[in-house]
């Protein structure tokens, strides 16, 4: 296999199939026969490094963590009931307290029958994963932002980014848009799964505006968007409010998977401007987690994107550190916690609900009427007294 790093006819395949199931890597939880475990959902493939690094410090955090993989469902058993807010995972009853969707695919599916038998089969795992956000009352990553979306919130908000067109024939977008260089990706990821297990990469190439373009599968949509002259390029994870950053240097951009080791990375201060971007960004879209690419031109920040499911442990591993891992961790906790003793304090209700029969059980125990503001109260005498005086010089004054 010759890697290309080209974004037409690629010939460079990842194999994500699942191995030997490892024991530190977290899936069921609680017993059968037991009340339902409170526990971290996690929906990714058996390859999710991230999600290992997590689970392993949840466990020994004391947080139950259940993990079901795109890629192992040959023999999983789920039953999910929505009203109870409770999922059954292999016989174990579980009431997740947070859902975190990240590389979860039905294509991992394998093949078990006919065709329009697998595609039934893989649409509704699809549809059920993307619905077990209803159990828990805080989900991550359950809904997919478009580049073009991302970058118009961007500029509403006055935030620099490149001129970007979609074009199925990208010689008239490098006339249209009239750069000197050009960045041609993917409209949507960079990977595709033709068959389960094996991912066939399309990754981004920057072209000079008199450099040929290469070929490219005819009717296919790419992103065409004008190079930046820039002084860093900066990866910044976004993790419930924390801002971590790094450094990231490459020769190109299909480095990070086809050269790794040409990649400098190193963990870093994110500059104010551009942690300042981030937050507003992630609040717009309603995230909880996000890795934003941005480019920093005279000291300004230039917004390329931002990913939901973007992987962080290359970038720990190629500056020797594990923050974002911690953060991680540290936001699945304290959600975790947080929402338990929400729903004990709620009796199985949400938080911030009333209990109008505990209440008036309470102040009635005793035998005495409820106790109730002073304003509510009935006047005192000498307010009522103050009143029929002040009448009375009315009528007098008639």
């Amino acid at each position: 296999m010759t890697p290309q790093s080209g974004m037409s006819e690629p010939d460079y395949v990842l194999d994500v199939g699942p191995g030997q199931p490892r024991r530190d890597r977290p899936r069921r939880a609680g017993r059968a026969g037991q009340p339902p475990a409170p526990c971290v959902l996690l929906l990714s493939r058996s390859c999710d490094a991230e999600f290992d690094a997590v689970g392993r410090l949840l466990g020994k955090l004391g947080v139950t963590v259940a993990r079901i993989n795109a890629d192992e469902l040959a023999t999983v058993d789920l039953l999910m009931d929505r009203d109870r807010g409770t999922v059954c995972l292999d016989g174990s009853w579980l009431v997740p307290t947070i859902t975190w969707n990240r590389h979860f695919s039905a294509q991992a599916i394998e093949a078990a029958g006919g065709p329009a038998h697998d595609l039934f089969r893989r649409e509704s795992w699809q549809a059920v994963a993307s619905q077990l956000a209803v159990l828990s009352p805080v989900s991550i990553g359950s809904r997919r932002i478009g580049l073009l979306e991302q970058q118009s919130l961007a500029r509403r908000h006055r935030i620099a980014t490149p001129r970007t067109v979609v074009a199925t024939d990208p010689e008239r977008a490098r006339d249209l848009l009239g750069a000197r260089r050009l960045v041609i990706k993917a409209a949507d990821q960079h990977f595709v799964e033709a068959s389960p297990g094996r991912l066939t990469g399309f990754f981004p190439v920057i072209v000079g505006f008199q450099e040929p373009l290469p070929p490219f599968q005819p009717g296919s949509p790419v992103i065409v968007q004008e190079y930046v002259e820039h002084d860093m390029e900066l990866r910044v994870y976004y993790v419930d409010g924390e801002v971590l950053g790094f450094e990231v240097r490459k020769e190109a951009p299909a480095d990070l998977w086809l050269a790794i080791d040409r990649v400098e990375v190193r963990h870093r201060h994110v500059p104010g401007q551009v942690a300042w971007a981030t937050r507003l960004l992630a609040a717009c879209l309603a995230l909880r987690f996000g890795a934003f690419d941005f480019l920093v031109r005279d000291g300004m920040p230039v917004f390329l994107e931002v990913n939901p499911d973007g992987d962080w442990r290359w970038a720990e591993q190629k500056s020797e550190s594990g923050h974002v891992t911690m953060a991680a961790a540290h936001m699945l906790c304290r959600l975790h916690r947080k929402t338990r003793l929400g729903r004990r304090a709620a009796g199985d209700r949400p938080a911030d609900s009333f209990d109008l029969i505990r209440f008036l059980s309470t102040e009635l125990s005793d035998g005495r009427r409820p106790r109730c503001a002073p304003r509510r109260c009935r006047p005192r005498p000498a307010t009522r007294c103050r009143t029929r005086i002040r009448a009375s010089r009315r009528r007098r004054a008639g």
